[in-house]
């Protein structure tokens, strides 16, 4: 293969580069997964030129990233239903005579109610923005130790 060079030292960049791969993964959670799209841009240019083991890991990067994308995206969706559900009741409330006169408007939210639904709402993007959370420190973190006892990943790993 291409990546067996003098020495190893192209497997190793290649290794390490996987390596930086789950570096990126699980700075994501802080960093609003931007880290996570540049892992992901990075395993897909990789996987078919890296050898068996290390593609393995590329492949398991990619589902960690497509797994967290999917996570966040309903966790988005529930918050985006939760501010709906709050913008449209404190529309109602602001439906009064002299709106127009932002001064002397006083806006009482004692009157929204707290519903099931919202409350579904609210512990659904909490689940979700936890779940997230969790995979991505958890799933590079399982990847990060495979890699550094040079393991490969899932049914693809095997020879």
């Amino acid at each position: 293969m291409a990546h067996e060079a003098v020495g190893g030292r192209a497997s190793e960049s290649v290794r390490n580069l996987a390596f930086i791969n789950y570096g990126l993964l699980f700075a994501s959670v802080f960093f609003a997964g931007v880290p996570a799209l540049i892992a992901a841009i990075i395993a897909y240019s990789q996987q078919d030129e890296a050898p068996q083991t290390i593609r393995s890991h590329y492949k398991f990067q990619i589902r960690v990233f497509w797994v967290a994308f999917c996570l966040a995206l309903a966790a988005g969706v529930s918050f985006l239903g939760v501010m709906i559900r709050v913008t449209s009741e404190v529309f109602q409330f602001t439906q009064v005579p002299g709106w127009d006169l932002h001064d002397n408007v006083k806006l009482d939210l004692s009157n929204v109610t707290v519903d099931g639904t919202l409350i579904v709402l609210l512990a659904s993007c909490a689940l979700f923005s936890a779940l997230g959370g969790l995979w991505l420190v958890l799933a590079p973190a399982l990847g990060f130790v495979r890699l550094a006892s040079e393991r490969g990943m899932g049914h693809s790993a095997r020879p």
